[in-house]
């Protein structure tokens, strides 16, 4: 097995048993197109290649390459090693492609909102992410956990966790718990590119004042009165308004 580089966030998963489980949530076509992130040695592609037409593997540790290319064979397996960060996912992401990955806790939340633009390509997303990250994005308006996360992703996915990961399962243990996500493509819900970048924009807003009052983080956006308008408390904070919220915010400013 290769060392991990704990400068990558590097956990390899070896359960044959948590990897069965995670292929049995794709409910898998043989025509499916998969993109894998940060696939390490390739536990998961092992146990999937043959199952699918064809997978792109993005990777960035140089050093498993060599280990990558040697164990699948070219013309299924498409193995890029770069930063999934600073790839031009136009290039890669096809219509109807799921995604994959055991993605780098310390970076999966940029990784999300790098792949939100794409959600009209995207079939669906199954990622294992830190447990903590998937309560916050299954999380509902008027919890604590509830924040930018839970609204960006889904206001372009419905999301569901499948499971909770046990550390045990990776080599080296991590030390935080893991879990499984399913997040579905919704319908592109905004009324132009303006509007969605006006949405992003006052949920930016909004979170970075999260413990203000929403008249006082949209100060000089919006006012109390039109906040009053569409049936929003100008008292209420960031976390108790649901995405239609927003919404209702975005097209009115």
């Amino acid at each position: 097995m290769q060392k991990h580089k704990k400068n990558l966030g590097q956990h390899f998963l070896h359960d044959k048993n948590i990897i069965n489980k995670i292929i049995n949530s794709f409910e898998i076509s043989k025509n499916d197109l998969f993109l894998e992130i940060g696939p390490g040695e390739g536990a998961l592609t092992t146990s999937l290649v043959d199952k699918i037409q064809n997978i792109i593997l993005v990777e960035k540790d140089k050093d498993l390459i060599p280990i990558l290319a040697n164990k699948f064979d070219s013309k299924k397996v498409q193995v890029i090693n770069q930063d999934i960060l600073k790839c031009d996912l136009s290039n890669i992401i096809k219509s109807n492609m799921r995604v994959i990955g055991n993605l780098p806790y310390n970076i999966s939340t940029e990784i999300i909102f790098k792949l939100l633009p794409y959600s009209k390509n995207i079939k669906d997303l199954h990622f294992m992410l830190q447990k903590e990250v998937v309560d916050r994005i299954v999380a509902g308006p008027g919890t604590k956990i509830y924040g930018r996360l839970s609204i960006m992703t889904q206001a372009y996915f419905t999301v569901k966790k499948l499971f909770d990961i046990s550390p045990n399962v990776f080599i080296p243990k991590p030390k935080v718990d893991s879990a499984y996500i399913r997040l579905v493509p919704k319908s592109y819900i905004f009324d132009s590119i303006f509007h969605e970048n006006k949405f992003k924009s006052i949920v930016t807003m909004a979170f970075t004042a999260r413990r203000k009052m929403i008249k006082t983080s949209l100060r000089g956006t919006i006012s109390a009165q039109l906040l009053n308008n569409l049936s929003i408390d100008p008292s209420s904070r960031p976390e108790t308004l649901s995405i239609k919220n927003y919404m209702d915010i975005s097209k009115n400013v």
